[in-house]
């Protein structure tokens, strides 16, 4: 008999004997089926499967001599879903041993099939038994490190090796054994995770090293990573400290060209408004904080004594136009700016930061300029003014301390006296002119005669000394 034939007389000839096994069961409930496995499925077990299948031999590791009641077959269900895909199949009983007859093989896969259905039906929703699993020694130490952002812990490496279940797998429910000594050193690990931590203002933070040097180092690490991401190396100087040749300020700069070149190419469309700062900046690597607030500040009309040179050299550069932009703000770094020597910050009189800002207003500054050439009329003008640096005239004061006039051998002529001494020019130069007739007559006469007593020849003439 071929396997369809075989199914049809299992599913369809012996709907009869299935009919009359479900009958009890349904009228029965349980009781039903244990009805039916004690006088119908024990016996046809016993004639034809018993033999090698009992607790002695166990043949293909399977014994069906322990299952003497209900309860253990409810307990074992999925050895009962092997026998009747055996039967199914047509692979037992073997060919050399008693077969059972169509009915019989009917009656013992209809009833397997209709106790596995009513176990599913009751534990529908059920998984079963739970293994009580714990995570493997990988998986904690990745755990561990994915918690706390530190690479380099390793809390198991004091743990035995994870044994592999019949599948292989060291993660397999039943191969996580736990014993009193592994909580030990579960317990020693935490220790060592935990101090590995640090209470920080807004929570814990883990550090990969335990002192107090260690977390200083590595949250100055984040930090230059942070401002490497937006700063330049270029830019330091070298400098010799006995002999030793050190280059110095190689870190932390601006790249003022590149936000300049970045801004001026872009300039139509940040203008137009179809691209934003922040657009721009990601585009380029560029800071879109320090970005949008260069723009906003070379856009703004507020007056500055230090931006308003920076604003004029931006509205008149083309694309390629950022040299002398960045030139005229490093000539102002240099000014408002002074970098220390790391190695001095913190000594005593020493420097209290690396950078640190440059008041460049002193109390006293001595101005000197040269006058031009008089114009065709005779004239000189020119003004002294002050101004604000941009920040409005709070608390500014200026005092012009002796403003005058200096030339190489004669005494000097303070501005305060210039009117006083423009009337007293302006009236000598009267009294000259009309005394010109006399003053030509004294002169002549002291050609002629030799005389050189000019005070003499002046009361003579009628004229001022001043005059001859």
């Amino acid at each position: 008999m071929n396997i369809r034939s075989r199914l049809n007389l299992i599913f369809g000839a012996g709907a009869m004997a299935l009919g009359a096994i479900g009958g009890s069961a349904a009228e029965n409930g349980t009781a039903g089926f244990e009805h039916d496995f004690e006088k119908v499925v024990r016996p046809i077990l016993k004639q034809y499967c018993v033999t090698c299948h009992s607790t002695e031999k166990q043949k293909g590791e399977l014994d069906l001599e322990r299952f003497v009641s209900m309860a253990d077959v409810r307990r074992h269900p999925m050895i009962w879903k092997k026998v009747t895909e055996q039967l199914a199949h047509e692979e037992m009983p073997p060919a050399d041993e008693p077969q059972p007859s169509s009915a019989e093989i009917a009656q013992l896969s209809g009833w397997i099939e209709r106790t596995l259905g009513a176990l599913a039906r009751e534990r529908a929703g059920d998984p079963g038994p739970v293994v009580l699993r714990r995570l493997s020694n990988a998986e904690y130490t990745y755990t561990v490190r994915d918690l706390t952002g530190v690479g380099s812990l390793d809390p198991a490496k004091e743990f035995p090796i994870d044994g592999a279940a019949g599948e292989g797998f060291m993660n397999t429910g039943q191969a996580l054994v736990m014993s009193p000594s592994l909580v030990t050193k579960y317990l020693d690990a935490g220790k060592v995770i935990a101090s590995h931590a640090v209470l920080m203002p807004d929570g814990l933070e883990f550090f990969s090293g335990v002192s107090r040097r260690d977390w200083t180092e590595e949250i100055l690490v984040k930090i230059r990573a942070f401002y490497a991401q937006y700063t330049d190396a270029q830019g330091g100087s070298k400098v010799s400290l006995q002999g030793i040749v050190t280059e110095t300020n190689t870190g932390g700069r601006l790249p003022v060209e590149r936000y300049f070149t970045a801004a001026l190419e872009e300039r139509s469309a940040l203008q137009a408004g179809t691209k934003t700062a922040a657009a721009v900046a990601g585009e380029r690597g560029l800071s879109p904080r320090y970005l949008g607030a260069l723009l906003a500040m070379l856009e703004s009309s507020e007056p500055s004594f230090v931006l308003d040179e920076v604003r004029a050299l931006w509205r008149q550069a083309g694309p390629a136009g950022s040299a002398p932009i960045v030139a005229a703000i490093e000539a102002w770094q240099k000014t408002l700016w002074r970098f220390n020597t790391v190695g001095h910050i913190g000594k005593l009189g020493g420097p209290k930061a690396w950078m640190e800002t440059v008041n460049p207003i002193t109390a006293n500054q001595e101005l000197r300029l040269k006058l031009p050439p008089a114009d065709p009329h005779g004239m000189v003008t020119f003004f002294l003014a002050a101004a604000d640096a941009g920040d409005g005239s709070k608390d500014d004061a200026i005092v012009w301390n002796r403003p005058r006039f200096v030339a190489p051998g004669r005494p000097d002529l303070h501005l305060r006296d210039v009117r006083e001494v423009s009337h007293e020019l302006t009236r000598r130069r009267g009294v000259v002119f009309g005394q010109a007739a006399g003053a030509l007559a004294a002169v002549a006469e002291a050609e002629a005669t030799g005389r050189s007593d000019r005070a003499q020849l002046a009361r003579e003439h009628g004229v001022s000394a001043e005059a001859v």
